[in-house]
């Protein structure tokens, strides 16, 4: 057989076509939305076709539908396998930064779905398996007014596109989920408001939730994180000057309660009241008492229950500088004494204590102890201190949604459904 340059025998040329055929035939497909439909099958089940055709979308090979915003950029993809959300799934904002992602498994959903505010801020993280709501379940805080403006100020100083800016995230609520129902614990917290606090100083709310998704045993709402201090005094009320809450701010609050409250003539004040330094929250509402001008001198308690004869001028300053290093001197010094009383002490609870004592040598307060107990929150604690405001148990309580956590007339749900056009997707 004779063969000739440039030329390619029938049989090469077949197998070529059929080989681009093939390659066709497996290559993505992407279409928008106007060249797709839902139709129903004998179940009711939504199924998508493309327009006028019989299989439905994505039978033989891999199928985007694929929508833009109004200038041009793209606004969603989502894969689907014979007609049902299958694989993973982005939704973007007009100036390309991420809205939501996700995957779905056989038209449910399935594996992490993650969801951004306005300037690319986590709003949420929720696991699904098979449909259900099953594993870790995040709720943040969504950016305010103030962030977004900085946010876009910040992208006009630097010269950057709004991808390029990465965000925080202040966490809401922590919780797991099993077959669709939270599970086991709970936390809220509050928003740290640009301050730089640790999460777990800004603990809200905690509770527990049993294998039915309701909540159960006990519950905590703790009152919100010091903003600053103010002093009331007797006849006068509460002074208008704020304290910041730290240790120099304290120390004024001290001195200005002592000041204050040596002003008024006792004829003025026959029930001798003291005056009080309150921790405030943001709003300036009043949370706790933290001190009382009624402490005259600090002591030291010994295991013994007896007070020992060194006594401190009622500063915050001589706290933190002498009486608790001397109280901590003492109890290393116990450790090492082979005292054959200390274990008895020990056993009944004992411990060395910073006191606080009235005029008349009384204990009022107790400001330190070696021994960690539940009554006693130490001086140099207190601005920053949790402390419980609501504690109830629960023979049952409210599984679908998270409105135990919100006052302010919002309601945040755990299974918050928000269909995007005719796709189905949860954002």
């Amino acid at each position: 057989m004779t063969k000739y340059p440039g030329k390619v025998s029938i049989g090469f040329a077949t197998s070529m076509m059929l080989s681009l055929l093939f390659l066709f035939a497996c290559s993505e497909k992407k279409l928008g939305p106007e060249d797709v439909e839902y139709r129903k099958d004998e179940n009711g089940t939504l199924i998508l076709y493309e327009i006028d055709a019989e299989m439905p979308y994505g039978n033989d090979q891999e199928a985007f539908v694929i929508g833009k915003h109004p200038n041009g950029k793209k606004h969603f993809q989502i894969s689907f396998v014979n007609g049902l959300k299958d694989g993973p799934f982005s939704f973007w904002k007009d100036n390309e930064v991420l809205e939501i992602t996700g995957s779905y498994k056989q038209g449910k959903r399935d594996g992490l779905f993650v969801a951004y505010g306005k300037i690319g801020e986590l709003v949420y993280e929720k696991n699904y398996r098979m449909g259900e709501l099953d594993g870790n379940f995040s709720l943040y805080y969504p950016a305010s007014t103030h962030d977004v403006f900085r946010y876009k100020n910040k992208l006009q100083e630097e010269g950057m596109k709004a991808m390029d800016l990465t965000t925080r995230s202040h966490l809401r609520l922590k919780t797991q989920f099993k077959d669709g129902n939270p599970s086991g614990q709970y936390k809220a917290y509050l928003h740290p408001r640009g301050q730089n606090i640790k999460l777990e100083d800004l603990l809200k709310e905690e509770g527990t939730f049993n294998e039915q998704g309701l909540l159960s045993e006990q519950q905590f709402r703790y009152f919100p994180r010091t903003a600053g201090l103010a002093v009331i005094v007797p006849i006068l009320g509460r002074l208008e000057e704020i304290f910041e809450p730290n240790e120099i701010g304290f120390s004024k609050a001290i001195d200005e309660a002592a000041d204050e409250i040596a002003k008024i003539p006792a004829y003025r004040n026959p029930d001798n009241i003291p005056a009080y330094v309150y921790t405030l929250d943001e709003k300036g509402n009043e949370i706790v008492p933290i001190w009382s001008s009624h402490i005259k001198e600090f002591a030291i308690r010994n295991m013994d229950g007896f007070l020992l004869p060194d006594r401190f001028e009622p500063k915050y300053e001589y706290f933190v500088g002498k009486a608790k290093p001397a109280a901590v001197k003492l109890v290393q010094a116990l450790d090492l004494s082979g005292d054959p009383n200390l274990a008895y002490y020990e056993k009944r609870g004992a411990a060395v204590e910073v006191v606080g004592l009235n005029p008349d040598n009384v204990i009022v307060d107790i400001l330190w102890s070696s021994r960690e107990k539940e009554d006693v929150i130490p001086l140099d604690d207190r601005i920053n201190a949790r402390r419980t405001k609501i504690r109830r148990s629960w023979q049952e309580g409210i599984a679908g949604q998270a409105d135990w956590l919100l006052h302010d007339g919002s309601q945040l749900s755990l299974r918050a459904a928000d269909p995007l056009a005719r796709f189905g997707i949860d954002r």
